[in-house]
């Protein structure tokens, strides 16, 4: 974990302001929202079912806006109050609980440590609750863009950020796109949507997110993300 009060601050600040603008018919009063910074230099975040939802360092660096980590944010969001986790489970009963459990801690903590819990389970995380069809990216591509505007964010600020990492991924493409399905319409349809949503006010953080920016430009090079099985 990256354990800089600062950074946890503002994506917790990000993050409790789109779950307050989950649309009433979606809100689960059961569930509890987490916000955790990994300190992995890949351009990578996931949810999981319940609330927890976890942003690499690369990927709040990579982003040139708080809009930007606020359309990775609404787009995992609306992947958790959805139920795409759940619905993804129920399809694979032969997978058992604690696998999911010693992959998700294996990589948390990381390095030797974190090889030995995962090596218990059968499957890499990514490839069970990351690995949404493509109607569930849509439904989470605009869900989000919805979440987004009642929440005082620019919408299209959500396909800006796949472009933004796609720029910024490498040669071997973006690990967070290579967990979403990208279809040719993709940033079309985000933009569309946008057209029709109406933006509630402004959730702009001011300094706080150059500031976070330039903390994490200063500390010392994150560890490259460990991939699954």
């Amino acid at each position: 974990m990256l354990n800089d009060r600062a950074t946890e601050n503002l994506v917790e600040r990000i993050g409790a302001r789109l779950v307050a603008a989950v649309p009433p018919r979606f809100r689960q009063p059961a569930f509890r929202y987490s916000f955790d910074v990994v300190n992995q230099r890949g351009i990578n975040a996931f949810a999981l079912p319940g609330g927890p939802m976890f942003l690499n360092r690369g990927m709040l660096q990579a982003a040139r806006t708080d809009d930007e980590v606020a359309g990775v944010m609404a787009h995992e969001l609306s992947h958790v109050v959805l139920r795409h986790g759940t619905l993804q489970a129920a399809k694979a009963q032969k997978f058992q609980l604690g696998a999911i459990a010693g992959q998700v801690l294996g990589s948390i903590v990381g390095g030797r440590t974190g090889q030995v819990i995962a090596q218990g389970s059968q499957f890499g995380l990514g490839t069970y609750f990351l690995k949404y069809s493509r109607e569930y990216e849509r439904e989470a591509d605009l869900l989000g863009a919805q979440i987004m505007a009642r929440a005082g964010y620019d919408p299209r600020q959500m396909a800006n950020m796949f472009r933004t990492i796609q720029r910024q991924g490498g040669g071997n493409g973006p690990e967070w796109l290579s967990d979403h399905p990208d279809p040719g319409n993709r940033y079309t349809a985000i933009n569309r949507e946008a057209a029709s949503l109406r933006v509630n006010g402004s959730a702009d953080t001011g300094p706080a997110f150059e500031t976070v920016r330039t903390r994490l430009a200063q500390m010392p090079p994150a560890p490259a993300t460990r991939r699954g099985n």
